[in-house]
Formats: C-alpha cells, structure tokens, sequence
C-alpha cells in the first residue's frame, strides 16, 4: 500500500467525496442520502481511505444481531490491486469484532471476479446466489467469513 494513503473514520463531510467515487465506480450507485442515512445509525462502522486532499476509497458496514453487514466497498480505479481493498475489509473486520460481532457477510456481483478473488483470499466463503438482487436485475453472491 502506498506511503501517502490515509485510512480513517467517515465523517459527514465526506460524503461529496464519497458519492462522486460511489458515480464512478458503480452501475447502480447508491445516492447521497443512502450513505448519510446509514452514518447517522449507532450500528454503522464507515471508514474512507484518502490520498491528499481525495478519497479514492470507503467502506460502509452495520452491525446486528452479531453479524456485521458489509453494504458497501470501493476502491478508485487508479488505486486497485495495491492492496487497499483488503485493508479496508481487515479494518471493517476489526471494528466488527471491537462492536461484537462474531461473522461479516456481503453481497457481490457475479461478474465482479476481481472483488470475489480478494474475498476469497481473505477467507470468505460463498453461502448463495440471491437472484435478482440489483436493481438492474443481476444476481448476487452472499458471501460471509467467521471472524
């Protein structure tokens, strides 16, 4: 991972920063209200990953009834396969356990074969394929790891 990379907590003014990577990044991006909706909750673990004055990464997270929730996670294009996407996921993991939670579960595309060889790697197993779980009709793997 590179030297000038800051990974911290989500704050609420980083959420333009946030969306205008989430439109880049994703076919259905989630909006702006979605992610300050979640940063308000007492059950939300949120971290962004910054390179001067950009975030060229976050993670959204909730925690409930001990299972923490990975809704969301994003690397810029320029900064993948660095090793910033898995840190990201070791911190969420980390805050996970810190709140009590005892497993991390989320969902990924099928086609998304980069995301899903970095789970894998990270020790998350595939559980099952929930159709028509995108807007834009796709599927998704539920994934989850035991922590």
């Amino acid at each position: 991972m590179q030297k000038d990379i800051t990974i911290r907590p989500m704050r609420f003014d980083d959420l333009d920063g946030v969306y205008t990577l989430e439109l880049k990044l994703f076919p259905n991006p989630w909006s702006k209200s979605f992610f300050a909706n979640d940063l308000r909750s007492s059950k939300t673990t949120a971290f962004v990953v910054e390179s001067g004055d950009s975030i060229i990464g976050y993670t959204i997270a909730t925690c409930e009834e001990k299972k923490l929730h990975l809704t969301n996670i994003a690397v810029d294009k320029n900064y993948q396969r660095q090793g910033i996407g898995s840190r990201l996921m070791q911190i969420i993991e980390q805050s996970a356990q810190e709140r009590g939670c005892s497993s991390v579960y989320l969902e990924v595309r099928p086609s998304n074969t980069a995301a899903i060889s970095m789970y894998k790697k990270l020790g998350y197993s595939v559980l099952l394929r929930r159709a028509l779980y995108y807007i834009d009709g796709d599927d998704a793997l539920v994934m989850e790891k035991e922590l």
